[in-house]
């Protein structure tokens, strides 16, 4: 990996969703773009359109060099494959369709990790201030189509960030309810991962459980429809809506002691902010606190919700800062 800039050239960043993409320009590593390119990903059919449509928009001069992308996806194989976009692609050869010396892959969640270390203050939603522990890691996970996870560590005066895959954890039942509803889903999929609760996929696996567990009919097909359900008052979806809070404190708290994350819990992804004001923040906090005799431990962490709107490309910005 380069870590020079020639000729105080921008750097291209990117943040590949399975529903949107959204690009940048990098010129002050360490400071999200200033303009951001952002269309849906099924509107291009690979990575090499997308970035070239970015850079021709952005019209940067002098041109990028090099190119930077978060992606939602494993990235031990080459050609990687972004099963929700459709696209399958070679780092190495888009670099060469593009003229750039080279293009870097990263995890998203790393992404949002290296986004927590450049936060300003404005960035930051305070749900409990705590007492953080400044030595200690730091969590960032976050509900979108998935859960996804990563933990921030200090090392002297610097960061460093790692993957997780937590939200494959198996997802722990606190009471009946939560019981019946997760034999139903490790029914259906064959393993209850924190995930199959606590994110966007979730919320319709909740519904489909309840309905089977009630007799119920599953009339509503997505997300969006059982959420916007549940924030209307309706009954099966606001219970759905508690269960995947539920299981997105119970998760957090079980990561936050995993990890020893006394540094604080920073939550992304997109299904919090869609929720908006429905969203319950003391329910979550209930249920992360919930340990038993750790509960004292988990007590002092800060929790923070991430309110920039470009997270993950203020991450990549700050990848670029401590990594060159």
């Amino acid at each position: 990996m380069s870590t020079t800039r020639p000729d105080n050239r921008p750097v291209l960043v990117a943040d590949i969703g399975g529903t949107h993409a959204r690009a940048g320009l990098v010129t002050e590593p360490g400071r999200a773009p200033a303009r951001i390119f952002r269309r849906p990903t099924r509107s291009f059919d690979g990575l090499a359109g997308f970035l070239a449509a970015a850079r021709d928009d952005l019209a940067p001069d002098p041109a990028p060099w090099r190119a930077v992308c978060a992606v939602a996806s494993p990235l031990d194989d080459d050609p990687v494959e972004l099963t929700n976009a459709g696209w399958r692609f070679s780092p190495q050869a888009v670099a060469g369709d593009l003229g750039l010396a080279q293009v870097d892959l990263l995890n998203d969640w790393v992404a949002q990790g290296w986004a927590v270390t450049a936060l300003e203050r404005r960035d930051q939603q305070v749900i409990h201030a705590g007492v953080p522990r400044t030595d200690s890691p730091r969590l960032a996970l976050g509900p979108g189509t998935g859960l996804g996870s990563a933990v921030i560590v200090p090392c002297g005066t610097r960061w460093q960030v790692f993957a997780s895959e937590g939200g494959h954890i198996s997802f722990a039942p606190q009471t009946g309810r939560q019981q019946a509803i997760a034999e139903q889903i490790s029914q259906r999929f064959g393993h209850c991962s924190a995930e199959r609760l606590a994110s966007g996929m979730g919320i319709e696996a909740i519904y489909r459980a309840i309905q089977a567990i009630d007799g119920g009919e599953p009339v509503l097909t997505t997300a969006e429809a059982i959420a916007r359900a549940g924030m209307n008052g309706d009954r099966v979806g606001r219970e759905v809506l508690e269960h995947m809070t539920d299981a997105l404190g119970n998760v957090a708290g079980d990561l936050a002691l995993a990890t020893g994350a006394r540094g604080g819990v920073y939550l992304g992804g997109g299904v919090i902010p869609a929720l908006g004001a429905a969203f319950d923040w003391q329910r979550l906090r209930r249920a992360f606190l919930a340990k038993g005799r750790f509960g004292t431990y988990l007590a002092p962490v800060p929790m923070i919700a991430i309110n920039h709107p470009s997270a993950a490309l203020l991450g990549l910005s700050a990848y670029l800062q401590a990594n060159g």
